[in-house]
């Protein structure tokens, strides 16, 4: 261990040149950081005791005092001893006096309350605020952390269950066969030499531009290899301002094409990001050759994504209700699975074993995470249930059959009681749509709600904004303009329970039919999907023509349509596409093209819902695609159902993926990023439908993260010191806590109050 000090002059004079010393940071052999703006040392002005974040306050003898060194860096790289900083306050004749010394950001490092010795901690890079306290009056300065990691070969804390061990949801959640071995001193040489360039060699996943969340699994690079048809090793270098880290890793697989981000890296990585764009360099080494690069450039969101994922799954494992399967034991199942925080693989929420009476699949959940309705059995019958979330008890609703009009609702985001009746499974709606009250217990009927819904206007497939205000869907039959393809709206009065005037929205073009549609959590805009083939089978399905085997032609293509948005300030409303997320950079894709019909897998995304609850100023919008997967699901994309496709060994493409949306976009502009495949699904099931809904919120006293979880609204230390829930109104709230306008939030500047809860408005 290294302590940089700071020696006491006795002029002003002194004091500058001590200031100049202060800024060189501890710099490490490990890369060349001269190249690099802002890493280096740098000199300075003399510290001024009248004014700026050094702002001098005497003393109790009236002397000024500022903290020193000022703004130094220091870098930690694993495997050597942690570099220290002694920080001092010292007065203008270069005397150092008695203080105290805080740190705002711990997990970045510590600092002595007296000594003022600081420590980096090593788990974390970033800037730091270091305050010392004199008398009741302080002194601030800054402390940029680097840190700098390397593994050669698999890292110990990448194993076994923590990284997902190869259960349903893959290897860390996201596939592959986990991180290679060690590799020679001498192929490190040859990966960190010159490279050549090898014909054919290309990424495949993750995308670039790809904007990441916070608190989410590391994705599994992929790639095609060139011309050389294969590689020994590879190289991955992921660089930021305040973290670099250097992998040197086995071939896990002939052909070698996919290597995991060690978890810890990643983690590391997301948390000491500031901002600035992530670059990762991807090199290989055949034959004492190294080929490549492979470069990507990413963002990373200032903060996690929140809440849970419910989803539809056909041919999962979890629960086995159906016969018929090709491969493993012929049983597969229907039901309804949950993504929850960082787990690598889902839990089953509905749905069990036995008959076609365990089905649980078509569902809609309440915003707020409290109640989950889906259709029960098998086929097009009209049984239906609801799960309490908080207990996941199940209520059998009634009546069922013809009378049952309780098909793909709208829930009312406190789930207090649903819109239904949209579309069937069928395509055909008999039955105008209702306003319902959810019963509870074993068995109840929901009670229908006087209101003024139009008669005989049936909605298909309907969404309530997050604020309760307004009900989207596609107008399906029974009013003027109802052709089954425009997006209407309606407003709603909670009060009264009563709807406004219908309002048409957006009709695409020829050919084309709007449906799903999903508010962003501003209230002001939608996500919908616009279908542009169709499969003649089921009105909005994703299907193939037809469940059948290959080679018949119906099995290989099937529905087609992209994700587009619609920003609802503008009169009457813009409508444009999300290009970006549906693999589009201008009008050429940037999707990999493969066999087995993918050759243009932009019109390959269905079904979005986005999160109420907005995360480091993006929407977060999840999605069903068809789309290659890499080099791991590459079939047909239309071959997911598991009595025609064996699927026990074969991923399909069928997948949930995620894309970040830009708030508060102009209207006519595309706010998408490119997607990313969404961790811990099971890898061998055709998985779809997904609802985005925040964790049910926890009581007064419960351990908590952040003020979203909270029924109260605000998330605090306790009495323990460890954050709980509280109902307890604070002085300002913190991102996702409760809020009714702007002014409640906390730093006005970076937060604004969007659907009661404090956001950042945009990307920081």
């Amino acid at each position: 261990m290294r302590t940089i000090d700071v020696l006491v002059g006795s002029s002003v004079l002194g004091l500058g040149l001590l200031a100049a010393c202060g800024n060189t940071g501890v710099v490490s052999s490990f890369i060349d950081l001269t190249t690099e703006a802002g890493t280096t040392a740098s000199g300075g002005d003399p510290p001024s005791f009248g004014g700026g974040p050094l702002d001098g306050s005497a003393d109790s003898k009236g002397e000024p005092f500022v903290l020193l060194p000022e703004n130094p860096v220091v870098t930690f790289t694993s495997g050597q001893g942690a570099e220290t900083i002694a920080f001092k306050a010292m007065t203008a004749a270069g005397t150092s006096v008695p203080a105290s010394f805080t740190i705002d950001r711990g997990e970045i490092g510590g600092v002595g309350l007296t000594s003022g010795i600081f420590t980096a901690s090593g788990a974390v890079g970033g800037t730091a605020k270091v305050t010392a306290t004199r008398n009741g009056r302080s002194a601030t300065t800054s402390v940029v952390v680097k840190v700098k990691t390397a593994d050669n070969g698999s890292p110990s804390g990448d194993a076994g269950a923590e990284a997902g061990g190869g259960g349903a949801g893959g290897y860390g959640g996201v596939g592959g066969e986990g991180p290679g071995g060690a590799v020679s001193a001498q192929t490190i040489s040859i990966l960190k030499g010159a490279t050549v360039s090898d014909p054919g060699l290309a990424g495949l996943y993750p995308y670039d531009k790809t904007v990441w969340p916070r608190g989410i699994l590391a994705p599994l690079l992929q790639w095609a290899p060139g011309a050389q048809g294969d590689y020994d090793a590879v190289y991955i270098h992921l660089r930021e301002a305040s973290f670099e880290y250097e992998g040197f890793f086995s071939k896990t697989s002939t052909p070698f094409t996919h290597h995991p981000i060690p978890q810890e890296a990643w983690r590391k990585l997301l948390a000491s990001n500031a901002g600035e764009d992530v670059t990762v360099t991807l090199v290989f080494a055949k034959g004492g050759v190294a080929y490549g690069p492979i470069t990507r450039t990413w963002k990373v969101a200032s903060a996690p994504l929140k809440g849970i994922v419910y989803y539809n799954s056909y041919g999962t494992r979890l629960a086995k209700n159906y016969g018929g399967a090709m491969g493993g034991d012929g049983r597969f199942g229907a039901a309804t699975l949950a993504i929850r925080g960082s787990s690598t693989d889902p839990a089953l929420i509905a749905g069990g074993n036995g008959g076609s009476s365990q089905c649980r699949v078509c569902h809609s959940v309440a915003a707020n995470g409290s109640v989950l309705i889906t259709q029960r059995s098998g086929g097009d019958e009209r049984k239906f249930s609801a799960y309490d979330l908080k207990t996941g008890a199940e209520t059998t609703l009634t009546p069922e059959g013809g009378a049952a009009n309780f098909s793909w609702p709208a829930i009312y985001p406190d789930g207090t009681m649903f819109v239904g009746d949209s579309s069937t499974a069928s395509g055909s709606t008999t039955t105008p749509n209702g306003l319902f009250a959810i019963p509870s217990g074993a068995s109840g009927s929901p009670s229908p709600i006087p209101t003024n819904w139009p008669s005989g206007f049936s909605g298909a497939y309907p969404s309530f904004s997050p604020d309760g205000k307004s009900l989207a869907f596609t107008m399906f039959k029974g009013a003027p303009g109802a052709d089954a393809k425009t997006l209407g709206m309606m407003t709603f009065d909670n009060a009264t329970k009563t709807f406004g005037a219908l309002t048409t929205l957006h009709t695409p073009a020829a050919g084309s039919t709007a449906l799903f549609p999903s508010f962003l959590p501003t209230n002001d805009g939608l996500v919908f999907e616009r279908e542009t083939r169709f499969n003649g089978r089921d009105y909005g399905g994703t299907r193939s023509d037809a469940d059948v085997a290959p080679p018949n032609p119906k099995a290989d293509v099937g529905t087609h349509a992209e994700l587009w948005w619609l920003d609802l300030k503008t009169k009457p409303p813009t409508a444009v596409a999300l290009s970006r997320l549906n693999g589009k950079e201008g009008s050429a894709s940037y999707l990999p093209i493969g066999p087995n019909g993918h050759d243009d897998d932009t019109t390959l995304n269905y079904e979005p819902t986005v999160n109420p609850v907005p995360s480091g100023g993006y929407a977060w919008v999840v999605f069903t695609s068809r789309r290659r997967y890499g080099n791991i699901a590459t079939i047909n994309p239309f071959y997911s159902d598991p009595r025609f496709h064996d699927l026990t060994a074969t991923a399909t493409p069928k997948k949930l993926w995620v894309a970040a949306i830009d708030l508060n976009a102009p209207a006519g502009t595309d706010p998408s990023h490119p997607a990313f495949y969404l961790p811990a699904q099971e890898l061998l099931a055709g998985n779809s439908r997904g609802y985005w809904v925040v964790d049910p919120c926890r009581s007064d006293g419960n351990a908590c993260d952040t003020g979203d979880e909270c029924c109260g609204g605000f998330c605090r230390p306790g009495n323990a010191g460890k954050l709980v829930c509280t109902a307890t109104v604070p002085a300002c709230a913190q991102e996702f806590e409760a809020c009714t306008t702007t002014a409640d939030c906390c730093n006005t500047k970076s937060n604004e109050c969007i659907n009661r809860r404090c956001a950042a408005p945009g990307p920081r």
